[in-house]
């Protein structure tokens, strides 16, 4: 569950549960909730009303909450991204679980595994199957049907077209399962987190026009795992030629997008609430040493640092 408490979605899911027979009954006031707590709170529930309402609470978290993270989970949504930012998401909260995904025009597969340790419990895959269709929903998935794939026995359909099956019971961890849809229009939406960009900033100074038009599509979804091919296409090139017109523009791919990601930063840091790991995730880093490397390459000074110097507590400019 570390993936749930590593950017406050616990916060979130406690919140849930008080729509949930009984659920909100098994937080006591002022519990601090680590990952163990949070699993045990979810085998209760489980116990006391079923499997299939875990389903309905990872549904309601990614549908009703408006927390950083989930903005970013949706943002953009096609279900290749969603899956693709969860994956990162597990990683950077350094997670037990990994999963692995395949996606085709109408369906999603995953299936859980785990890179220490147990593999992740069944209530963490129910939770996190009605949790990613909620996400595919939210960005425009219809007629949306969820299916347990357990490795013995028969597949276990827990939402149906769109509705939850009230499933009384469930065998093994959950480890795997698909989910279908009838039809996926994306839902279009504003870039969130709007604010100033301070003067302290990286700049693009002379950039070749080559470069510019690169990082202005690399900011319309700064969180994505963005690579030269995807971006090739998106400038109507191969991947081949773009990196001949970055070599004759005296750049690389990989230094422009550090550089739109570190400029991204820059601007959260200095604009919105949000902390610095929330604001790590969302820029497209692995996780905060990966942030905070990169940061330091390019401004000089570590994020925590520079959000003090922007907000002019700790007295300190940059050149």
């Amino acid at each position: 569950m570390q993936e749930f408490i590593a950017f406050g979605l616990h916060a979130a899911l406690i919140r849930q549960l008080a729509w949930l027979p009984q659920g909100y009954d098994l937080v006591p006031d002022g519990t601090v909730m680590t990952a163990g707590r949070l699993r045990s709170v979810l085998l209760r529930l489980e116990e006391t009303a079923g499997p299939y309402v875990l389903v309905k609470l990872g549904r309601h978290l990614a549908l009703k909450e408006q927390a950083p993270v989930l903005t970013m989970l949706r943002h953009g949504g096609t279900p290749t991204l969603i899956a693709d930012r969860w994956r990162r998401l597990e990683g950077y909260s350094h997670a037990r679980g990994r999963t692995e995904y395949q996606v085709t025009s109408r369906s999603l597969t995953m299936h859980r595994g785990t890179v220490r340790g147990q593999a992740p419990a069944r209530v963490e895959n129910l939770v996190l199957l009605g949790f990613v269709a909620g996400l595919l929903e939210a960005t425009g998935a219809e007629g949306l049907t969820a299916t347990l794939l357990p490795s013995h026995g028969a597949p276990v359909t827990m939402i149906r077209n769109g509705k939850l099956v009230k499933v009384s019971s469930v065998a093994g961890r959950a480890l795997r399962w698909r989910m279908r849809w009838q039809s996926f229009t994306p839902v279009l939406s504003g870039y969130p987190f709007m604010a100033n960009m301070p003067a302290t900033a990286p700049g693009y100074g002379a950039m070749r026009p080559v470069a510019k038009k690169l990082c202005a599509i690399l900011e319309q979804d700064i969180g994505r795992g963005w690579t030269i091919d995807d971006v090739a296409a998106l400038m109507e090139t191969s991947a081949r030629t773009l990196q001949r017109r970055l070599q004759a523009a005296n750049t690389r791919f990989s230094d422009l997008l550090r550089l739109a990601r570190v400029r991204e930063a820059c601007r959260l840091l200095n604009g919105t609430g949000l902390s610095v790991g929330e604001i790590g995730y969302w820029c497209g880093f692995t996780d905060n040493a990966h942030f905070s490397r990169d940061f330091r390459r390019l401004v000089a000074m570590p994020p925590s640092v520079y959000r003090e110097a922007s907000l002019g507590h700790a007295g300190l400019t940059h050149a």
